[in-house]
């Protein structure tokens, strides 16, 4: 026989009154247990059997834990629980939308903005912000602009601080250093945050020597600079080549006792190893309290680009030693600092070691730097297995380093079919002609010299000049 239909569930208790506050009981012990899940749902089947998720805002603190207490935030079940929300308001809006502006999801950001604008709510500061931060993660400058037009409408675009500085970091964050100036310019009130957003939009759109000059300007009126300004403007000087600014910036941090954490700490090295003052780079990096893997990965680099090889070898030792677990970064310095000294056989163990040992997919660049390794040395077979082993497809770079080896060698014949894959792989780029042109002179084949040349003349391309952009 069938079996009787289930009888409907109990209609939810009607809404609490008056509004809760943090100091009910519940909530009190939803701010105060441990971050985990098992308590979580018993507090939540309680508040919901009470009928308090009636109340929005005990709906937002159950939300509020699923985005900020847990780690990772479980934000599948917080959508979940905000669609349960039968009038959520602006402060639910926001606790979900902080949420998800720290993942690369623009498009559920402003699908949640669109249903708070349909739902006839007024957006605040807050709002924009969170909306600004999840498209600068995923540089979403159209998104971003269209944000920027409802900023206005609001008329928040030059009294709202924290809105105007979140703008200056999204169009700086979207390499739009401009729109950023613009926005920076017409601010009523500057703080030191938005001081470092413009410099660090500066940094970010590679207008370097502009960083500095607002750096400049930020002390000069007064403003101290945070760890982000200084940082960003070590990073311009470190690309710069500014060694004097760099040592002013260290000057300051030293005089105004700045804690030199692990960032501002790296940075320090990474500008004066870049600078070429590799003897302070490895005091600063002696000094920091303490120290990461990206703070050893500068202090390897900076040994290979100041050509000790040596030093750099040593520095991973003690970095093995003290069981720091090494990246790709950390090869890539080894692997440049054994090319630049001649260290075939280690070169080709750190290689092996990265994937051996550390379980490290070797990169493009890793496996450049291995090619180049050879090349130098002059082991033309070993690179040219190398390069037809690898599983990525070789850059300009690999053939480049390949093409060097051959000519150094005097190697024309395996030159000119370096020179010919160049051009086959790449035909619309000038740097297999010019190899070609190259080799086809060294053999003294004029006729064939005119020939590349003419294929560059034909597609408009042409050597472009070398520069240095250390400052004199």
């Amino acid at each position: 026989s069938p079996s009787p239909s289930p009888s409907p569930p109990p209609p939810l208790p009607p809404p609490p009154s008056p509004r809760l506050s943090l100091s009910h009981p519940i909530l009190c012990k939803l701010e105060t247990c441990r971050p985990d899940l098992s308590r979580f749902n018993q507090i939540h089947a309680h508040i919901v059997a009470t009928g308090l998720f009636h109340d929005v805002f005990a709906a937002s603190r159950l939300l509020k834990f699923l985005t900020c207490r847990l780690d990772p935030p479980d934000l599948r079940r917080a959508s979940l629980l905000f669609s349960q929300i039968h009038h959520p308001d602006v402060y639910a809006y926001n606790v979900l939308l902080q949420a998800f502006s720290r993942v690369p999801a623009p498009l559920c950001l402003l699908r949640f903005y669109r249903d708070l604008l349909r739902g006839g709510l007024v957006p605040n500061e807050y709002t924009l912000c969170f909306l600004l931060a999840g498209c600068s993660r995923v540089l979403a400058l159209w998104e971003g602009k269209q944000v920027h037009a409802h900023l206005c409408k609001m008329g928040l675009d030059r009294g709202g601080v924290h809105a105007t500085t979140s703008l200056v970091h999204m169009y700086g964050d979207c390499g739009d250093a401009g729109l950023a100036l613009q926005a920076f310019g017409e601010m009523r009130l500057r703080t030191g945050v938005s001081w470092s957003a413009m410099v660090g939009a500066y940094v970010t759109s590679g207008w370097l020597v502009d960083a500095l000059r607002v750096f400049g300007e930020m002390t000069r009126v007064g403003v101290e600079p945070g760890n982000s300004a200084l940082v960003c403007t070590l990073c311009a000087c470190a690309k710069l080549g500014d060694l004097a600014v760099g040592r002013m910036v260290h000057a300051y941090v030293a005089v105004k006792g700045v804690e030199l954490n692990v960032t501002l700490g790296t940075s320090l090295v990474d500008m004066y190893s870049k600078c070429g003052d590799i003897e302070v780079a490895a005091k600063v990096f002696s000094m920091m309290p303490v120290v990461g893997v990206g703070s050893w990965n500068c202090m390897i680099n900076g040994l290979a680009m100041n050509g000790d090889g040596t030093a750099a070898i040593d520095y991973f030792g003690k970095m093995q030693r003290l069981n720091v677990q090494p990246n790709g970064v950390t090869f890539l310095g080894l692997l440049n600092a054994c090319s630049h000294s001649g260290f075939v056989e280690v070169g080709a163990e750190y290689f092996s070691l990265m994937t051996r040992k550390y379980s490290l997919v070797p990169s493009l660049k890793h496996y450049g730097c291995l090619v180049d390794i050879y090349s130098r040395a002059g082991h033309i077979r070993e690179a040219l297995d190398v390069i037809q082993t690898m599983p990525i497809e070789p850059d300009v770079a690999i053939w480049g380093a390949l093409f060097g080896a051959c000519r150094m060698q005097g190697h024309a014949l395996l030159g000119e079919l370096v020179g010919a894959q160049l051009v086959k792989r790449l035909p619309h780029d000038t740097s297999g002609y010019l190899f070609l042109s190259d080799v086809y002179a060294s053999s003294r084949r004029w006729d064939d010299v005119i020939g590349a040349r003419k294929m560059l003349l034909d597609m408009k391309m042409s050597k472009v000049p070398g520069y240095s952009s250390i400052a004199n």
